[in-house]
C-alpha cells in the first residue's frame, strides 16, 4: 500500500500553469493521492473553514497575492492547529527552509524538485515525518531511527501514547498533528514492528518500552 493512498493535499498557488500542471502530474503518478488546488489564500481559508478536517497537508506557495506563504501559514495554523502546513518556493532564498522550520511548518519543498522527488517528500509527510528538502540546517533528529524496532523519535512518542491507551484523536491532539497523520504513523510503526493489529502492537510496545526503560 502506498503511504499516499487517501492522503489529502491542498495546493495553494496563484500561477495556474504551475498549479494545475503539478496537481495533474501528482494525480497521474500517485493515483491514491487526493489533490485539490486553489489560487489564493482566501480560497484556501474558505475551503478549510468548510472542510478543515478534510485535508492532511496544506502546501503554500511562498509568493502569494497580497501576502506570502509564511504569513498565510500562520493564519492556517492558528485556525486549524492540527493541520500540517508546508511551504513551496521557486525563490533563491537559502533562509526559507530554516524560517519555515522555525515557524512550525512541517515541510519546505523547492519548486525545482522533480515530481518523483516531490512525491518522495510527500510520502515522508504522509508517514508523519517532516520534510525539509532544502533546509539551511541539519535534518530533524526526529527522522533518525533510534528507538526499538528502528522507530524514529516521533514514532516512539506515538507508540508510548498508544501503549498508554490513547486513541488516534487523543494522540493527534497531544502531538498537534492531524488524526490522518497519526494513522500514517501507526501504519509505519506496525510495519516496522511486524504487528498484525493495534492490540498486538500495544502488547509489543509495552514490552519493548519496559525493556528500553530497564536498559
Amino acid at each position: 500500500m502506498d503511504a499516499l493512498d487517501g492522503f489529502a493535499l491542498l495546493l495553494v498557488d496563484d500561477h495556474p500553469l504551475f498549479r494545475d500542471g503539478l496537481a495533474a502530474a501528482l494525480r497521474h503518478q500517485a493515483p491514491g493521492l487526493r489533490v485539490q488546488a486553489v489560487g489564493s489564500p482566501a480560497e484556501a481559508l474558505e475551503l478549510l473553514m468548510n472542510d478543515g478536517e478534510g485535508f492532511d497537508l496544506v502546501l503554500l506557495d511562498y509568493r502569494l497575492p497580497g501576502t506570502d506563504g509564511l504569513r498565510c501559514a500562520a493564519q492556517v495554523m492558528e485556525r486549524h492547529p492540527g493541520l500540517g502546513v508546508g511551504l513551496m518556493s521557486g525563490a533563491d532564498d537559502p533562509t526559507l527552509g530554516r524560517r519555515a522550520q522555525d515557524a512550525g511548518l512541517v515541510a519546505y519543498l523547492p519548486k525545482t524538485l522533480e515530481v518523483p522527488a516531490l512525491l518522495a517528500q510527500l510520502r515522508q509527510l504522509a508517514e508523519g515525518e517532516p520534510a525539509f528538502a532544502d533546509a539551511a540546517r541539519a535534518p530533524d533528529a526526529d527522522q533518525a531511527p533510534t528507538g526499538p524496532y528502528g522507530l524514529t523519535v516521533r514514532q516512539v512518542d506515538v507508540l508510548r501514547m498508544l501503549a498508554s491507551g490513547g486513541s488516534n484523536k487523543e494522540i493527534a491532539r497531544e502531538m498537534g498533528i492531524s488524526p490522518g497523520t497519526v494513522k500514517n504513523h501507526l501504519n509505519a510503526i506496525f510495519t516496522k514492528m511486524g504487528a498484525a493489529n493495534r492490540t498486538q502492537a500495544v502488547m509489543m510496545a509495552r514490552s519493548a518500552l519496559e525493556q528500553d526503560a530497564a536498559g
